[in-house]
């Protein structure tokens, strides 16, 4: 049976999800279709997580997506159950992975959100693969500028945390707590936080729970990252764009949020009030209202 036959069969046929291994760009990927409660007349949504995470992430928003949209989530290379490569983490490597999740399901013209890195990989999807995405949604991504010609990349320190991030704990209930009373986790709501440390940790054969990407995983990612440009993905994008801003985020302040939704040819910005940058992790009801409003 196809790909698209067992997707469809399972998430068609009843309420359970269908998570299935697509092979692209040289990695299989875990993709689940979450299916939608109108049934397969209903427009596919795509969603693509940060660096670090995982498609379990979007679990609390699904009730709410699928009453309007069949919707899609993956892990991305390295992370969750995808396959971790000891290299390939550019932007271009997760922009084509996303694209070829979209061919292999057979999709065309759906409304793709993205989040952080995700929301790069969106941008890159709809700027360099046209006809995949029709609307698509940035939920404060990372825009990263191109290195002036001659320059070298400093030290990345965002990847030297991430190779001394804690990995193992006793139990996903000791990690929830850990969590939860320090930054960036302690704005997060709590059903999100849950629902990664459920998605993103597996068990080991003690017992212990470990995260599902690495550290050492994760720093690739920041450096791949830095290593390449997403803000010239958003001057090839031509399909309506909804920028989201945390007006306190780090990542994309309002100001440099307002000089990237000018260079979108279809684009408008929202800019969520006393948010930082885990958009929906902070502020699931805004999210919610703005991307039904756009889509």
């Amino acid at each position: 049976m196809s790909i698209v036959a067992t997707v469809a069969r399972a998430c068609y046929e009843g309420p359970v999800s269908a998570t299935v291994r697509i092979p692209v760009s040289g990695v299989s990927l875990a993709v689940t279709d979450h299916g939608s409660a109108r049934g397969d007349v209903a427009r596919a949504l795509v969603l693509a997580h940060a660096t670090g995470f995982c498609g379990a992430v979007w679990r609390p928003l699904l009730p709410a997506l699928r009453e309007r949209f069949r919707v899609i989530s993956l892990d991305q290379r390295g992370h969750g159950d995808s396959d971790k490569p000891d290299d390939a983490y550019a932007w271009r490597d997760f922009v084509d992975d996303l694209a070829g999740v979209i061919d292999a399901l057979r999709l065309r013209d759906v409304c793709a959100v993205g989040h952080s890195k995700g929301g790069a990989a969106v941008a890159g999807v709809a700027a360099l693969h046209p006809g995949r995405i029709g609307r698509a949604v940035l939920l404060d991504p990372v825009l990263v500028d191109p290195l002036p010609e001659g320059r070298t990349q400093p030290a990345n320190a965002m990847a030297v945390a991430a190779r001394r991030r804690r990995q193992v704990w006793d139990s996903r209930e000791q990690m929830i707590e850990s969590y939860a009373g320090r930054a960036p986790f302690d704005v997060w709501r709590r059903d999100f936080l849950e629902a990664y440390v459920e998605g993103g940790t597996f068990v080991r054969a003690d017992g212990k729970v470990e995260l599902k990407c690495s550290g050492e995983i994760e720093a690739r990612v920041y450096e791949g990252a830095a290593r390449s440009s997403s803000t010239e993905f958003l001057h090839g994008m031509a399909v309506p764009t909804l920028l989201v801003s945390g007006e306190r985020s780090l990542t994309l302040p309002p100001e440099r949020a307002r000089r990237a939704a000018a260079m979108l040819r279809h684009g408008r910005l929202e800019v969520l009030p006393g948010i930082g940058h885990f958009v929906p992790m902070e502020a699931p009801d805004a999210v919610l209202r703005v991307l039904g409003a756009f889509l």
